[in-house]
């Protein structure tokens, strides 16, 4: 019996788990015609297929069902990890100079059959190519297609012929979207699905329909619907057991020539379309360099090619260098998808998108280094130099916490781009006047920063203020560059004095109970008083503690920036207090935890469920810390690790796609899910920050330092700090909108600077009046000795 009429969708899905073992697209980036479709894997199906744009999911899941017709059906799938299977599963990479991946299944039981799938990019259109083999007598394969085509589940109109699968996206006029287009217009996808072997039966049901789970559970085809709208599921069985599956789409609503463009990638061979594709990567890999460091080892290098592989694929081709922090939805199979919204990490962090710049910029990637830093200034920055923690790639604000350290970051790119390339201010899109509003900005309102990097707490943060410090740093020398000489002196001294009160505000001399080797950098303050013993409650339900006993890896930064030297005592105090309260020792080396008391993670109430924002959650270990301490640890005369034992750890991170996470599972034993000890977890796979880290570890091991280090921070703070600057006595006095400072300095120049003016004056007796708005916090007067080599004296009205 065949049923034509349309039904409606009533359950309400999820998305699927964060832990990829694939993630692809054809490297096109700069061609004027890119093939637009990215998509993920996970053991057992094809995921969140994302069409036009690496932020938009438009398809969920490709999984298949195998069935022998007499009750026995099982999928290829398992939507959640701790229901039994039926089935063994596993997602590998195929080659080292390509992101391809093979996916297998097969029966757990005495039943024999096997399902092996390969995946490319059409790189000459937007098409989706499946290479299905399946070898099994008795059984049939289906194929099950969940489109998302408005970037949720829902709202979608599904068709069955006979031949091909179609689905389009049909909103109502009042439905907000979570993905527009520049114009605001909805993204408006469609889909259509072939077989190069033709399907023998097809079918368009809406999920937890009749015949989709008649289908699922029993393999029973006895029924088929041709329409379904609302939340859609489309099958067919294929016709071939050896059959190329395409799935074309279209931006402007068609399914029709969403098909018509699946058949097209059809009419050459599979072998074909790889071949393109591949060899667009292997372009890619031509143009960049291999560190010796992996280059004798086969596993080194090529997870070493598939991170910087990994990082391009991030990046967007509407809007280049606007790469996505993680193609993936973290815990994602607890994450409701029927809803338009801003789901999981499709979006752009400027702290991520430095990660991947500083890799970019270590493998010799000019270009891919540019456009990152070109979109920061082009798309992220506001007005006042504000930069939002998050954005969606057009720029448009997602979250718009203020984050310090990701407005201080993009000043860093720009002047590692001119000391290190020639890409200096003449030659770029952004200018002087765009890193004077950051600069400006991170003056007026650091170092306190309302969120540090770990976007939950306000307060005076030793990896903010380090971003700061090399922010205002660079931002100095690019300020001379321009002949902006007093800038050069107000960010200087600003910087000058940061960096003398470092351990005023972060570190302290007190302790508790638990940590004894004082004084010792903790993770943040509320007032820069790190002895007061305030307590926090950390914002993800991770309990209320003592600051003094939340440590965290982030005053490694201070010395990764070049502002402390490795063996500084605090930093060496700090390295044991660090490493015996949130340090484990995993199967594949150690591991660090992002804080004390960390909430963000599996669920500690049924340990290993999917996280949720309902303040159950436990944080595991984050592999990027152990990249992270490698280069710290090359620094140290007397390493307390051996930095390339740490790169072969952080490789042992990655799963069988050598996809690298954002946490691993932090203790031996068995869980209800499966997690083992020292792998991936459902939070985001493949993170790019943790794939950059990867590719800059590398390349810090052949240069024996970081390679991450601006030159200038390092040459102006060295071994000992800022050099002492000239005697300033002065007195700064309010009147209204304007300020005025009276006083006397030895130095050469004197510059006061508040966010509405830049005033230089000759040295000696002072007394410059200057606008200063009603709210401004802070005036800075900074005395100097001659340029470039200054040294900085600094005052300032600002409570400090």
């Amino acid at each position: 019996m065949t049923r034509s009429e349309a039904t409606t969708a009533s359950s309400r899905p999820t998305w699927t788990v964060g832990e990829k073992y694939g993630f692809a697209t054809a490297c096109d980036h700069g061609d004027a015609d890119p093939s637009r479709v990215w998509y993920t894997l996970t053991e057992g199906a094809v995921t969140e297929v994302r069409f036009p744009r690496v932020d938009v999911m438009s398809l969920r899941t490709v999984d298949f069902v195998v069935a022998d017709g007499d009750g026995y059906a099982v999928r290829t799938f398992r939507e959640r990890r701790d229901l039994p299977t039926a089935v063994e599963r596993e997602c590998a990479a195929t080659r080292d100079d390509a992101l391809c991946f093979r996916q297998r299944a097969r029966p757990t039981g005495d039943r024999e059959w096997e399902l092996t799938v390969e995946h490319a990019a059409d790189p000459d259109a937007d098409a989706l190519l499946l290479d299905v083999t399946f070898e099994g007598e008795g059984y049939d394969c289906y194929a099950v297609v969940d489109p998302a085509l408005g970037g949720h589940l829902d709202h979608d109109v599904a068709r069955a012929r006979e031949d091909a699968l179609l689905a389009r996206y049909d909103p109502p006029a009042d439905l907000e979207p979570a993905f527009a287009t520049e114009s605001g217009e909805p993204v408006d996808a469609a889909l259509g699905v072939a077989s190069g072997g033709g399907f023998a039966w097809t079918t368009a049901d809406v999920r937890g329909g009749d015949v989709e789970s008649a289908l699922r559970e029993d393999g029973a085809m006895d029924r088929r619907r041709t329409e379904a709208r609302g939340n859609v599921v489309l099958a067919g069985r294929l016709a071939s057991a050896d059959a190329t599956l395409a799935i074309g789409f279209d931006d402007g609503g068609d399914e029709e020539a969403a098909l018509l463009t699946a058949e097209d990638a059809l009419a050459d061979p599979f072998e074909d379309v790889r071949s393109g594709y591949v060899e667009s990567w292997q372009s890619y890999l031509d143009g960049i360099a291999v560190p010796d460091s992996v280059d004798d080892d086969p596993d080194l290098l090529a997870q070493y090619r598939t991170a910087a592989m990994v990082l391009k694929a991030a990046d967007s081709k509407r809007y280049p260098g606007a790469g996505v922090a993680s193609p993936s939805v973290p815990w994602g199979d607890a994450v409701d998808a029927t809803e338009p919204s801003d789901y999981g990490y499709n979006f752009v962090w400027s702290r991520d998108l430095y990660q991947t710049f500083t890799a970019f910029e270590a493998v010799g990637d000019r270009e891919s280094a540019v456009d990152a830093t070109e979109y920061l200034f082009e798309y992220q920055q506001r007005e006042d130099g504000f930069v939002p923690q998050n954005t969606y790639l057009d720029g448009r604000t997602r979250w718009g916490g203020e984050q310090l350290d990701e407005i201080a970051f993009p000043l860093v790119m720009a002047h590692q781009l001119a000391a290190r390339h020639g890409y200096d201010l003449a030659a770029a899109g952004y200018d002087y006047a765009d890193v004077r509003r950051s600069a400006d900005y991170v003056a007026a309102n650091g170092p306190r920063t309302e969120q540090e990097r770990w976007e939950e707490e306000g307060g005076y943060s030793p990896s903010t203020t380090a971003a700061e410090v090399a922010g205002l740093v660079c931002a100095a020398h690019l300020a001379a560059d321009a002949g902006e000489d007093a800038d050069a002196v107000a960010y200087l001294g600003l910087a000058d004095h940061w960096v003398r009160r470092l351990v005023d505000w972060h570190a302290t001399e007190t302790g508790t109970e638990r940590h004894r080797n004082t004084p010792y950098f903790v993770r943040i303050t509320d007032d820069g008083d790190p002895d007061a013993g305030a307590l926090r409650t950390h914002n993800n339900g991770g309990g209320t503690l003592d600051e003094r006993n939340v440590l965290d890896g982030g005053f490694l930064e201070l010395v990764r920036l070049g502002i402390l030297p490795a063996d500084h005592e605090v930093v060496r105090n700090t390295v044991a207090e660090y490493d015996a309260d949130i340090m484990v020792e995993t199967p594949h080396g150690p591991a660090w935890y992002r804080y004390t008391g960390d909430g963000y993670g599996e669920k500690r109430t049924q340990p290993g469920a999917p996280w949720q924002p309902d303040m159950t959650g436990e944080g595991r270990l984050w592999p990027f810390f152990t990249g992270e301490r490698g280069e710290y640890e090359l620094r140290l005369d007397d390493p307390d690790f051996d930095p390339e034992r740490l790169l072969e750890t952080l490789a042992g991170f990655a799963n069988a796609g050598r996809m690298l996470p954002e946490q691993v599972w932090d203790r031996p034993g068995e869980n209800d899910f499966g997690w083992t000890f020292g792998e991936g977890t459902s939070s985001a796979t493949p993170l790019s920050w943790t794939n950059a880290q990867f590719v800059r570890l590398a390349w810090s091991l052949d240069a024996g330092e970081p390679v991450e280090t601006p030159a200038v921070v390092a040459d102006r703070y060295g071994e000992s700090g800022p050099d002492d600057g000239p005697d300033l006595d002065v007195t700064i006095e309010r009147d209204g909108d304007r300020a005025r400072v009276t006083g006397t300095t030895a130095g050469d120049d004197l510059v006061v600077k508040t966010r509405r003016a830049t005033v230089r004056r000759d040295g000696g007796d002072v007394d410059v009046s200057v606008p200063a708005g009603e709210g401004e916090r802070v005036v800075v007067v900074a005395a100097s000795g001659a340029l470039p080599d200054v040294a900085t004296s600094v005052a300032s009205d600002a409570d400090w």
